[in-house]
């Protein structure tokens, strides 16, 4: 009975050693930090605002439609107004733009506005 037990632990013993080894890749995300800004040719759009209750709101908000994907466009954070952007409502634009992630809705330090919005969104830096 103990050359069978002997048998096993060295049985054990031998099969534990083959094990291999994997590496992980990490995979790279881009931080807030370290986010450049890049050219997008994308059209811009007008779409309704909707409260947190889904009542749609009297004014109409800004957004990027690139490729499958409608990026809402933070104007506080953009070195363009509403007004400069205003005339290509419905066109095709080439924009120096940075892809963020956070509250849309906060930009200055009174936050009883903030609508709780959250994601992606664009800041544009400058057309192209």
């Amino acid at each position: 009975m103990k050359q069978l037990t002997y048998i096993f632990f060295l049985i054990f013993i031998f099969g534990c050693n083959n094990t291999k080894s994997v590496t992980v890749e990490k995979s790279q995300s881009i931080s807030k930090e370290n986010a450049t800004p890049n050219i997008y040719n994308c059209q811009l759009i007008e779409k309704e605002f909707v409260n947190k209750g889904g009542k749609i709101a009297v004014f109409k908000e800004l957004y990027l439609r690139c490729s499958v994907q409608d990026y809402f466009i933070k104007l506080c954070e953009s070195n363009l107004t509403h007004e400069e952007l205003e005339q290509y409502i419905g066109n095709g634009i080439s924009v120096e733009v940075e892809i963020k992630d956070g509250m849309w809705d906060h930009c200055d330090e009174n936050q009883a506005h903030v609508q709780s919005r959250m994601g992606p969104y664009a800041v544009i830096k400058s057309l192209k």
